[in-house]
């Protein structure tokens, strides 16, 4: 009985020790993949916003309570189109007072003052030839009546008042002789200058009162949507309080905000992937046709200062999913490389400060250093270290070691 039982033992652990070598002598699967050619391309990832090329926006350049409001968020407006309008009574009253003090000035100059020029110079030189007469009367009778009060005729009195009327016949001609000059100045082409000046100021200030009416209305620059909507009817407005923001958002662009780190080997014109942020993942084309010449500090969402520049991409293809305001995926390609040995990003490691991966030679595991290239999301360029067609571990894990026997599986990607 115990012969067979011993022997039960036996024959127990050879069939068991069998397996163990067979399974060991099977070697331990693990997902592989050949090394291949393809192409790779190296890129800058951030998140852009989508923004109108054609953004205005309009403040309010008058004063006052504002009538009405014709425009609501979202409404689609033309060139031109009235928007705003605020009260305008006293202003059109000064536009009417203006209007008659032109037509007054107009009236009071149709060519009667030449003839007024020549009636008025020949009044004053007949006032200048009577003053002259009158001094030269009070010139003789002063004579006189020096000669007589020197010889006691006329008392002191008399020849003070002759010489008092000299004096006043020398003041009144004097008088009359600056009035014929002034006159005289005061020539045609001095009236008419006169007359274009007060013109020209009347017309200013009609000009004036028509501007500031104007600024009463406020009319779409562009045409477009209304994104933002700022004022009500029946409030005060006041110049320089922003009304609308109105823009085409048929022509948009993207601006993102890049790490200047990374942002470095960015170019102008670099091709762009924009992904928009849906279960569709809809991808468009784009490049990149603006970069900031400095960089601007901007506070991510955990409160960290981060220097940044501003790159601006514009679309290939227009996304009709896409407003103002939108987030997309942004991928700007720095590099591109065709038909070049790459690898899964998942087969390469870092072993004592190399890039390594496992070949698989004569089905066992085995350390390979390799110089990597550039990278995307899936892929590593191998510049060194790798041939097509070699096989490699496509996701080796902690628990791989040099020599391991393998059992290759096909990568499931």
């Amino acid at each position: 009985m115990k012969k067979k039982v011993i022997w039960s033992l036996m024959i127990g652990i050879v069939l068991i020790a069998s397996l163990l070598w067979g399974l060991l002598n099977q070697g331990t699967a693990v997902e592989a993949a050949k090394v291949e050619r393809g192409d790779i391309k190296k890129y800058v990832e951030d998140i852009g916003t989508v923004k109108c090329k054609e953004l205005e926006t309009i403040s309010i350049e008058g004063s006052g309570r504002i009538q009405n409001v014709a425009a609501e968020v979202g409404q689609q407006v033309k060139r031109g189109e009235l928007l705003l309008t605020m009260e305008k009574e006293q202003l059109e009253i000064q536009l009417k007072n203006a209007n008659e003090k032109i037509k007054e000035i107009e009236a009071s100059f149709q060519g009667s003052e030449i003839r007024n020029y020549a009636t008025q110079v020949e009044k004053a030189r007949i006032a200048v030839q009577q003053a002259e007469d009158t001094y030269l009367s009070a010139l003789d009778d002063f004579n006189n009546a020096k000669l007589l009060y020197a010889s006691g005729t006329v008392s002191r009195q008399e020849f003070n008042q002759k010489e008092s009327g000299l004096k006043n016949a020398q003041a009144s001609l004097n008088t009359a002789k600056i009035h014929l000059q002034e006159i005289e100045n005061n020539t045609p082409d001095s009236i008419r200058a006169a007359y274009r000046a007060q013109l020209e100021q009347a017309v200013l200030n009609r000009e004036s009162i028509l501007l500031s009416l104007k600024k009463q209305e406020m009319r779409s620059p562009i045409d477009g949507i209304i994104l933002e909507r700022k004022v009500e009817a029946n409030t005060v407005g006041v110049p320089g309080t922003i009304a609308f923001m109105i823009g085409n958002i048929e022509n948009v662009e993207i601006e993102a905000y890049i790490l200047t780190d990374d942002v470095t080997g960015v170019k102008l014109g670099d091709e762009v992937e924009l992904i928009e942020r849906s279960e569709r993942k809809q991808m468009v084309e784009g490049k990149v046709v603006k970069i900031a010449p400095s960089a601007t500090t901007i506070t991510s969402s955990l409160g960290v200062n981060q220097k940044k520049v501003s790159v601006t991409i514009e679309a290939l293809k227009q996304i009709v999913e896409l407003k103002p305001g939108y987030e997309v995926d942004i991928k700007v390609i720095t590099q591109r490389k065709n038909n070049v040995i790459m690898v899964p990003v998942s087969a390469v490691f870092d072993y004592k400060g190399k890039s390594c991966v496992f070949v698989i030679e004569s089905e066992k595991a085995v350390l390979r250093t390799i110089q990597k290239g550039i990278q995307d999301e899936f892929f590593v360029e191998i510049m060194d270290g790798l041939k097509e067609g070699d096989l490699i571990l496509s996701a080796p894990d902690n628990s791989i070691r040099e020599g391991m026997k393998i059992k290759p599986i096909e990568s499931k990607e």
